[in-house]
């Protein structure tokens, strides 16, 4: 129980100030299309300043990831059953190969929930453009 809370401690605060961070950035004409659009607080929030802050939000739910991996390591030193507790007993008993090895288990896992949530790319096909006139370029 220790080791839960001190992760939800240490790795909560990123999300809700990048989440925070998000919001408030988004730009000013954007809100004011909504309410000319009359659209609710709630509509506003869900339709409009959410999606524009989905970047900042992702940001901070792969950092609350990677800040709650960290800390496995140090609650298992305290006691807690997990990831880390593989490390720490390999520390203990200088078992180089094996604290290695439970190491990178944890970083593949980090790299492999980074990866996950990592928004996929949209790739927009472009089209050529003729020489002068920046017209796209006719087929021969």
């Amino acid at each position: 129980m220790p080791g839960l809370i001190s992760t939800v401690v240490f790795a909560l605060p990123a999300p809700i100030r990048l989440t925070h961070l998000g919001i408030a950035s988004v730009p000013r004409p954007l809100i004011e299309a909504g309410e000319a659009f009359g659209a609710s607080r709630l509509q506003r929030l869900v339709k409009i300043e959410l999606p524009s802050a989905a970047p900042s939000i992702m940001a901070g739910l792969t950092q609350c990831i990677m800040l709650s991996l960290s800390m496995v390591v140090i609650a298992a030193l305290v006691g807690a059953d997990g990831l880390g507790k593989p490390v720490v007993r390999a520390l203990n008993t200088v078992d180089i190969a094996s604290g290695f090895e439970a190491g990178l288990a944890i970083v593949i896992l980090a790299i492999l929930l980074d990866r996950i949530c990592k928004p996929r790319r949209r790739t927009v096909p472009v089209r050529a453009a003729g020489p002068v006139t920046g017209r796209p370029a006719r087929d021969r």
